[in-house]
């Protein structure tokens, strides 16, 4: 295995006042020393070991004269070791459920959305969502914003969704069921029946695209 990694960050934390300015000296300094010490005693699996080996690698090459006057470098190289925890740890199942929850937010904010502003939005979010779900699956930081950016939309359906339902109870929810039974030419029960099940989708959806976002930013650092 070749030079710890543990050692690399000692270096690059004495060397990083020689490059950088005070203000962004302390910025790198903490994630560095949080960094160092998760690093310190931990255990690499045989499998896990080209992994590890390859950090290491791009540590080395980061601390060779000039290399570390590239700020946009630097910041790939912590946030890759930050990522590869979650890899060392066997940690990974938080990508998954936030895939999953992501998931579920498109799939209702699909069905939802057309009945309260049509098909333009949901066609437009057709890319984003596209690239997100391709760039989360990578483990891309940018294609974990990108991704999220449908959630705020979801929630946002979801909130006009239960007003149109609150102001309809003004004048009895029986009568706007009645109402939107006429409208779509289906029995009064069928409405019923639907309407619940629409109720229930606005749900699930709010609560998996606020399960979405916690998840992204609880473990960002799990993207590169």
């Amino acid at each position: 295995m070749s030079r710890a990694l543990a050692d690399i960050f000692l270096e690059l934390h004495r060397d990083l006042k020689k490059v950088y300015p005070p203000k962004k000296v302390e910025a790198f300094e903490k994630e560095v020393t949080r960094l160092q010490m998760l690093y310190t005693n931990i255990k690499i699996e045989e499998r896990h070991e080209e992994t590890y080996d390859s950090l290491c690698k791009r540590g080395v090459e980061l601390l060779k004269p000039g290399n570390l006057k590239d700020e946009e470098k630097l910041r790939y190289f912590l946030r890759y070791c930050g990522a590869a925890l979650y890899d060392f740890k066997d940690n990974t199942d938080a990508l998954k459920w936030i895939i999953r929850s992501y998931m579920v937010t498109v799939m209702f904010f699909y069905i939802i959305t057309p009945q309260y502003f049509g098909y333009i939005l949901p066609l437009i979010m057709v890319v984003p969502i596209f690239v997100g779900m391709r760039g989360m699956k990578k483990r891309s930081l940018n294609g974990l914003i990108t991704a999220c950016s449908v959630v705020p939309l979801a929630l946002m359906v979801g909130t006009v969704h239960f007003k149109s339902i609150f102001l309809a109870m003004g004048t009895g929810y029986g009568q706007y069921v009645a109402e939107q039974a006429v409208r779509y030419n289906v029995p009064v029960e069928f409405a019923a029946s639907l309407m619940t099940m629409v109720n229930a989708c606005a749900v699930i959806m709010m609560v998996a695209g606020i399960a979405t976002a916690y998840n992204g930013i609880k473990h960002n650092k799990l993207f590169i």
